[in-house]
C-alpha cells in the first residue's frame, strides 16, 4: 500500500489556521477553504462567487484537474465567511474569490507552516482533509468524488487510516 508521506492532525491544522487568523483574513479564509474542501491549488484560485451555492452548501469546482467538474460540500460557517468576504470586497460574480497566483498560495501555506513550526505545503492540506474524512467515517466512494479522482484506486492509500473496528467486527462474526 502506498504511504501518505505528509498529513497533519486536526490540531496541527487548527494551529496553522489560528496563526493565519491573527495575521490576515484572506490567508485564513484561503487556508480554511482548502482544509475544509480538499481542493487543489489550481482549483482554489479559480473559484468565483458564482461557483458557491450558499443555500445548498456546496462549491462547484469548474476548473478541476483533467478539465473535469465536481461539487464539494462546505460547512455553513466557512460558507458564511466566504459570503461576507465576497460581499465586503464586492467581488464580481465571474472573478476569482482569491485572485492570486499558484506560487503565492505556496508562499502563504509555507509562511504559516513556518510560524507554527509545521512542515507543510498545499497538498498536505488535501491529504489531511482526506484522512480526516476517512477518520470520520466518510464513505470511500464519496471521498473519491469529493477529491475529484476518476478511480477508487487513487484513494487506496487512505485505506490505511480507516478504523475497521476489528474488535467490533470480530465480536459480530459468526464463528
Amino acid at each position: 500500500m502506498t504511504k501518505i508521506p505528509d498529513y497533519l492532525e486536526k490540531e496541527q491544522v487548527d494551529e496553522i489556521l489560528n496563526a493565519a487568523k491573527t495575521c490576515n483574513h484572506r490567508d485564513y479564509l484561503l487556508l480554511r477553504f482548502m482544509w475544509r474542501t480538499g481542493v487543489r491549488v489550481s482549483e482554489v484560485i479559480n473559484v468565483t462567487p458564482k461557483d458557491i451555492e450558499y443555500k445548498n452548501g456546496v462549491v462547484n469546482i469548474r476548473k478541476a484537474k483533467g478539465g473535469r467538474q465536481r461539487r464539494v460540500p462546505l460547512d455553513p460557517d466557512t460558507l458564511q465567511m466566504l459570503f461576507d468576504y465576497v460581499l465586503a470586497l464586492n467581488i464580481p460574480e465571474d472573478q476569482p474569490v482569491f485572485p492570486i497566483q499558484r506560487n503565492r498560495v505556496f508562499s502563504i501555506v509555507k509562511k504559516y507552516g513556518n510560524m507554527t513550526r509545521v512542515n507543510i505545503h498545499p497538498h498536505t492540506l488535501r491529504h489531511s482533509f482526506a484522512i480526516n474524512m476517512v477518520h470520520s467515517g466518510t464513505d470511500l466512494r464519496r471521498l473519491q468524488l469529493m477529491l475529484g479522482h476518476t478511480s477508487l484506486n487513487t484513494i487506496t492509500p487512505y485505506l490505511q487510516f480507516v478504523d475497521w473496528g476489528a474488535n467490533e467486527l470480530n465480536d459480530r462474526a459468526l464463528f
